[in-house]
């Protein structure tokens, strides 16, 4: 017998899947073509994301641009 046993598989834990929401809301609004000054006012005023506010006080509208960009060129819908 292996001394490594199978984990049985678990459900997400409440902070996973609110981190899971967010992310995805956060990967839609880098891909609608939103301006940056948008998408920085809604990520600061929409109560989807109000559990990260203090992340979100510390992007920079330049890093919010090249994600808009990557999100163009690379990412794939689903």
């Amino acid at each position: 017998m292996s001394e490594y046993s199978a984990l049985p598989e678990q459900s997400p834990r409440p902070e996973q899947s609110e981190l899971g929401d967010y992310q995805d809301a956060l990967l839609e609004l880098l891909a609608s073509g939103i301006s940056q000054e948008g998408i920085l006012q809604t990520l600061k005023s929409d109560p989807r994301f109000a559990d990260y506010q203090e992340y979100i006080k510390e992007f920079d509208p330049d890093m919010v641009a090249v994600a808009c960009e990557l999100m163009e060129k690379w990412a794939k819908r689903r």
